[in-house]
């Protein structure tokens, strides 16, 4: 009986644990996202604070009415593309595919998209070119730990 209550209580902090550094997480990554958006003159930083609406708002505020929006100086996109690429990810939470395929096309599609409109938000707050900011933009894209720290060394 000893054992049995002794491994509910640390399953108990376990899921505890979780979500402690699950929230911490999704603090972090907002006050960050919210505070580039801001620098960057974004009058809906609030939308960092919504899951997906991160991504519009990351995109949106480096368009600038752009049309059509040029990724990495070698291919465009239109802009309402630009801005909605992560409709895709959701729309594959509701389609049954296979999870390897879905995988990676989620995976390209951060690398691309995210991590072009980190790119772009890299290039304008640090007054350097884009091409100079691609290779962390795509890094970012993909482990976005990079963009959370990044932006939050903001001053």
């Amino acid at each position: 009986m000893g054992s049995a209550t002794m491994l509910v209580g640390l399953g108990v902090g376990v899921i505890i644990l979780v979500v402690v550094i699950a929230v911490a997480a999704y603090v972090l990554n907002s006050i960050s996202h919210m505070k580039a958006l801001k620098a960057l003159g974004y009058d809906k930083a609030w939308l960092a604070w919504i899951p997906y609406g991160v991504y519009f708002a990351c995109a949106d505020v480096v368009t600038n009415g752009e049309e059509p929006v040029r990724l990495f100086d070698k291919f465009e996109v239109p802009a309402i593309v630009f801005r909605l690429w992560w409709i895709v990810p959701v729309a594959f939470l509701f389609i049954p595919l296979n999870e390897t395929l879905v995988n990676v096309i989620n995976f390209v599609l951060n690398l691309v998209f995210l991590g072009c409109s980190y790119a772009k938000m890299y290039a304008r707050l640090e007054g350097k070119q884009e091409n100079e900011t691609q290779v962390i933009g795509c890094v970012s894209g993909v482990f976005p730990i990079v963009a959370i720290v990044k932006f939050l060394m903001l001053k």
